[in-house]
């Protein structure tokens, strides 16, 4: 165990003890209140604020939109958001950056929970837009920009927040999703009011088919989700809630015509919060448990020997609270804290001891890291047009030390559908147990070697944000256009050196180290517009220009599109229960890098992606959805597009 100052505990006890001695927590969501959820926004501020309002460059995504699309996944769901990079990842998950910034400097949270697993630059995100059970989801919203001074590390680009369904009237729903990819069998069960309970449980079953060829493979396999929730009437305006999630992953991956990796993984989180409203305002406060379990095993495909193994426990325990404070008629005080420890067990970090598995021997290391953290945010309404938001935030972490960061946010009514927002803040992300002391040796191939090696004295990566924007709406007509830049510092990639080996066929050695190696300045433009047909046709448009270059080189970063546009076009019919969008994404300027001759040469890569899905909702209790994802059946290695895509379920409520 690495060794860790008593000093240190103490100031972290101190802050901990600091923060949960403030009645916390600010705004309970917004399924307890009677406002409209697709109007309403609390991930923003951490208190409830209208979308219009919010200074933040903000996106709710509602449970009719998830019905409409009919998504069976988080990543189908953010397909039609603005400012977010979803696509796949290869044959491995899929991207869930923001604004251009990679994908480990988004944070995504579960009702406001986070829910990090894999943490290495690679990895860290990439599975979780495929580890949500959708039947359980009541909205998402979305963040873009920095938000680190109420967030914390991670998030540099934005926030993710799904919400999910509080227990609801007694009712079983069921659902069947079916695509070319995977099939999806799931059940949902809500109690009603039992006395002063109501719960809920779900269960969901996915089935991941295998694509590529005989020699690589993406993971396929079988995935398992089960959930209760359940929530408590203490007293008027107070609630208890109760939660315990497990998900179980069963899965295979063909890396070459010789090995295979199965990948056995588990997951369990549960927790309690206690929440309510008095006179002043709101507060909540709850601790939660996350375990993960990652066993990944990769054996001769004919002969079944075992060639190498990795397996990884981590367990994460939080206490947080938040309050809220109606302090002036014209300030709403948030103040809130956070205590956090995580503790990683693994192969791939350096350590003394061994483990032995079917006759192979590897290290096994362990890390902990201990975080506390303590903020405030003062919601001052200047003028009946003026608002301003100014937050800022102090992080500990027992092994790099403090971070502060600030934001300060204005949203300004130049008249009654007009709005000028701007927000200009600081983030940062604290480097991961995996890139602080990894000791990774793998061989993917036989002409290849891989060895990872992390770096105890790395420093976090920093950011400074900015964004303006102005946004309105006149009659059937909407729009929004937002600058952004970012300016990010220390950036933790790895720094690959290739070596040959001695012998004969030759190897090659590649050995990565982290290092805190670039700064970069990632800036570009947002563009939505909205307009209502008539006679239920609806007409939306999305751009993004985004410049992210390496300011030591000035190159441009790879795994970026210059340009990404959307056009989406929707009709609704309520009477008869039909809905329809065909949407039409554009990407060009993909900037990637790939090896021709030994050599790296960087392209670009440019796609154009036809899309349609239909609804029918037949009854209350009965609605069916078609769609096509890649309609004209477009291929593109470079973007990870390998054709058409049919998908098509089932809901039922009883």
């Amino acid at each position: 165990m690495l060794h860790r100052h008593t000093k240190k505990r103490l100031l972290l006890t101190a802050a901990v003890l600091g923060a949960m001695s403030v009645p916390a927590y600010a705004a309970e969501s917004a399924s307890n209140t009677n406002v409209r959820t697709d109007e309403i926004i609390v991930t923003a501020s951490r208190t409830e604020q209208e979308v219009k309002e919010t200074p933040s460059a903000v996106e709710v995504i509602t449970r009719a939109d998830i019905d409409k699309m009919g998504a069976e996944t988080l990543a189908q769901a953010l397909k039609l958001a603005l400012g977010i990079d979803i696509q796949e990842n290869a044959m491995v998950g899929n991207r869930s950056a923001i604004r251009g910034m990679n994908t480990n400097q988004a944070l995504i949270l579960i009702d406001g929970r986070r829910v990090r697993t894999e943490n290495t630059s690679e990895t860290m995100n990439y599975y979780e837009l495929q580890r949500v059970n959708m039947d359980d989801v009541e909205r998402i919203e979305i963040v873009r920009g920095a938000v680190s001074s109420l967030y914390g590390s991670e998030a540099l680009g934005g926030v993710i927040n799904v919400i999910r369904k509080r227990p609801a009237n007694a009712q079983t729903s069921l659902t069947l999703d079916w695509t070319t990819r995977q099939s999806d069998q799931g059940i949902r069960l809500d109690s009603g009011k039992v006395g002063k309970w109501a719960f809920s449980t779900s269960f969901k079953h996915m089935d991941v088919r295998e694509r590529g060829t005989d020699a690589s493979s993406n993971m396929y396999g079988k995935k398992y989700f089960f959930n209760i929730d359940g929530r408590m009437d203490v007293a008027a305006n107070k609630w208890l809630d109760v939660f315990f999630d497990y998900m179980k992953e069963d899965l295979y991956m063909k890396d070459s015509l010789t090995q295979g990796t199965s990948y056995d993984h588990d997951r369990i989180s549960t927790g309690v919060k206690y929440s309510g409203r008095d006179s002043r305002g709101d507060y909540e406060i709850q601790t939660y448990y996350t375990y993960f379990d990652k066993n990944q095993r990769t054996r001769n495909r004919t002969s079944g020997t075992l060639h190498s193994f990795d397996d990884m426990k981590y367990n994460s325990l939080i206490f947080d609270g938040r309050r809220s404070m109606q302090i002036a008629p014209n300030h709403l005080l948030t103040v809130g804290g956070e205590y956090r420890k995580e503790d990683y067990d693994s192969t791939r970090i350096k350590g003394s001891a061994t483990r032995t598995l079917e006759g192979v021997t590897d290290q096994l290391g362990d890390s902990s890291m201990n975080f506390a953290a303590l903020y405030v945010q003062d919601e001052w309404m200047a003028s009946p047009r003026w608002l301003l938001i100014p937050s800022v935030r102090w992080d500990y972490n027992d092994v790099f030390g403090s971070e502060v960061t600030g934001k300060f946010g204005t949203t300004y009514k130049i008249n009654k559908g007009l709005h000028f927002k701007a927000n200009v803040g600081t983030a940062y992300r604290a480097p991961t147990a995996s890139e602080l002391y990894f000791d990774w040796r793998h061989t993917p191939n036989a002409m290849m070697n891989v060895h990872i090696v992390g770096n105890p004295d790395l420093k976090p990566e920093k950011a400074l944000n900015f964004d303006i924007g102005i946004e309105g709406e006149r009659g059937k007509t909407s729009g929004k256009f937002t600058y952004f830049h970012n300016k990010v510092e220390d950036l933790i990639n790895i720094n690959t050196v290739v070596t040959i080996l001695p012998g004969f066929p030759p190897r090659r050695l590649a050995t990565g180290t982290y290092q805190n190696i670039d700064n970069a300045t990632i800036q570009g433009v947002e563009f939505e517009a909205k307009q209502d047909l008539g006679n239920g046709f609806a007409l939306r448009g999305l751009y993004t220009y985004l410049d992210a270059q390496d300011d030591g080189t000035g190159a441009r970063l790879t795994g970026r599109a210059r340009h990404k546009a959307s056009l989406q076009l929707s009709w609704d019919n309520p009477r008869h229960g039909w809905n329809a969008t065909l949407w039409n994404d554009w990407i060009s300027g993909y900037r990637y890098a790939e090896t021709v001759n030994r050599r790296t040469v960087y392209n670009d890569a440019a796609i154009s992606l036809l899309n349609f899905v239909v609804t029918k909702k037949f009854n209350d209790q009965f609605s069916a959805y078609l769609g096509v994802d890649n309609l004209l059946n477009k291929e593109s290695d470079a973007l990870a597009y390998d054709g058409r895509i049919w998908r098509g379920g089932v809901r039922m409520t009883f």
